[in-house]
């Protein structure tokens, strides 16, 4: 019973986390973007903690570290956030390898931390639709179907979006 109702709460979290995500590429302004993503992450991050999913847990901490610091005015430190999270990115790759297809989720944190640390919001969207092809086809893969409707949901919010925004 505790066991059930644990993963019935990790689920209700990450479910929340979508919910966030999607509200992130509704809006249009880069740095409520910015925030409300790593609002999500920090839910999926739980959620990964309450099903024992260590190496998911520290990536999705990371990425929501990685995303809120990108919020903030850190063109000191730009370069040496980027390099240390990139490189931080690789290492959870080689930590959670299981064959070339693990270079998808890859190429999406690289090119998403890239995206967010030197991006302007219009361009920052448009490299974004490259990092969510890249997780829907590691839906596909793995056959993780729920994710693949949460990211390609995000992936038409996004593209929504970015129209609006070409049209300001």
């Amino acid at each position: 019973m505790i066991e059930l109702s644990n993963t019935l709460l990790a689920y209700s979290i990450g479910g929340l986390g979508v919910m966030v995500e999607w509200r992130a590429y509704w809006l249009d302004c880069g740095l409520a973007f910015r925030r409300w993503s790593a609002i999500g992450a920090a839910l999926w991050a739980l959620q990964y903690a309450l099903l024992d999913a260590w190496t998911a847990c520290l990536t999705m901490a990371m990425t929501a570290l990685r995303t809120l610091l990108s919020a903030t005015e850190q063109s000191r430190y730009q370069d040496w956030l980027t390099v240390s999270f990139i490189g931080l990115f690789i290492g959870l790759t080689a930590i959670s390898w299981q064959g070339y297809v693990s270079l998808l989720p890859a190429f999406a944190v690289i090119n998403t931390t890239v995206a967010l640390f030197y991006l302007d919001n219009f361009k920052m969207r448009k490299l974004l639709l490259a990092s969510s092809l890249a997780w829907i086809a590691n839906d596909i893969y793995w056959q993780a179907w729920p994710a693949l409707i949460a990211e390609t949901v995000a992936m038409l919010i996004n593209l929504r979006t970015i129209h609006r925004l070409n049209q300001a």
